[in-house]
């Protein structure tokens, strides 16, 4: 099984297809580019999931069906 996608995997081959785009040219440009839209899209699912927790947070007082559940240990 595969190790999952994260923003540090997606540097790291970024970093990998830039050196290789250096040796070699611009042969590998469009999976530089589909990393960096996979990394953009990553990132801002990210900032939605923060987003969305804050949110929450600043409802927990006010409507305990909105409450988040204490966290798990």
């Amino acid at each position: 099984m595969s190790e999952p996608i994260t923003i540090e995997r997606l540097e790291r081959g970024l970093a990998l297809l830039a050196y290789l785009i250096e040796l070699d040219g611009p042969v590998h440009a469009p999976l530089f580019e589909k990393l960096e839209r996979e990394l953009e899209a990553l990132r801002s699912r990210e900032d939605t999931v923060v987003r969305a927790k804050r949110l929450l947070e600043t409802y927990s007082g006010r409507n305990p069906c909105l409450s988040l559940p204490p966290p798990s240990e």
